[in-house]
């Protein structure tokens, strides 16, 4: 994995890079948020470890035009301050996890394990698991957005994933008849759904095809009733505006568990 450490301490860089080079990544630093910006457009990089605190541009800021350069980044913050009030702010913004100074070797082995294996092609976690590339290809998947944007960045997302079976609605009685016509294995659903809500489909769905998978999409002031829908028995919800990678970790796992489970029931 290659990874960029971006401090103006010039004692946490060499920490860092020297702890990662003997776990066989290959490793760059640099000490500020311009220097960073500078080698992503050159380089490739798939994690990048930020101090929150630096000259300059912060880290916030400098994750934040990292990844207008390349989206697949992911980032670790850290910092020398309690990390929890930094939670929802870093997650929001894509931030993988924040870290605590002083940093132990463990946790950031960890940390990498747990990277890699969100970034490991599907195809290959799914074959390790029984499934063939066909399956994977294959499982069909219902997009419902009145969104158009929203639709065609989770088409584009899924399809760069290797799934080719998607369909889209735009409103929740298409969604209705999609459904009906294909029993969808995955439904990427928006809660507040024109013509027929997102709650409602959802209670369609699990009626007609109970292993279907429902990932329920809603903005902050639907909470609630994303929540209601996970009790419904809806697989996850997550709140717009969304990071892309974050929504693809959710479908992934939702198009495996399905996957997986029909599997099961043809042994």
């Amino acid at each position: 994995m290659k990874i960029l450490i971006v401090d103006d301490e010039p004692t946490i860089r060499d920490y860092l890079e020297e702890v990662f080079k003997e776990m066989g990544h290959e490793v760059a630093s640099v000490s500020d948020g311009y220097d960073a910006i500078d080698y992503v457009r050159e380089h490739d990089v798939n994690l990048a470890y930020v101090d929150v605190k630096m000259p300059g541009i912060d880290g916030f800021e400098t994750f934040k035009r990292l990844r207008e350069i390349d989206p697949k980044i992911g980032g670790v913050m850290i910092s020398g301050n309690a990390v929890e009030k930094m939670m929802d702010t870093s997650i929001q913004r894509g931030v993988y996890v924040c870290l605590k100074k002083p940093m132990s070797i463990d946790k950031l082995e960890e940390i990498n394990k747990a990277y890699e294996n969100i970034r490991i092609p599907l195809e290959f976690v799914y074959k390790k698991k029984g499934l063939s590339e066909d399956e994977i290809s294959g499982a069909k998947i219902l997009i419902a957005d009145d969104e158009e944007g929203i639709r065609k960045i989770i088409q584009d997302v899924l399809n760069e994933s290797g799934f080719s079976n998607i369909d889209m609605a735009e409103n929740g009685q298409e969604a209705i008849d999609k459904f009906n016509e294909k029993r969808h294995d995955t439904i990427i659903l928006d809660i507040k759904m024109p013509i027929v809500h997102g709650v409602d489909v959802l209670r369609h769905v699990k009626a007609l095809s109970p292993d279907s998978e429902v990932i329920i999409i809603s903005g902050a002031a639907d909470k609630d009733s994303a929540i209601a829908a996970v009790k419904l028995g809806a697989y996850d919800y997550i709140e717009k505006p969304f990071e892309v990678d974050t929504l693809l970790r959710i479908i992934s796992r939702a198009v495996e568990k399905r996957l997986l489970n029909r599997l099961k029931e043809n042994q």
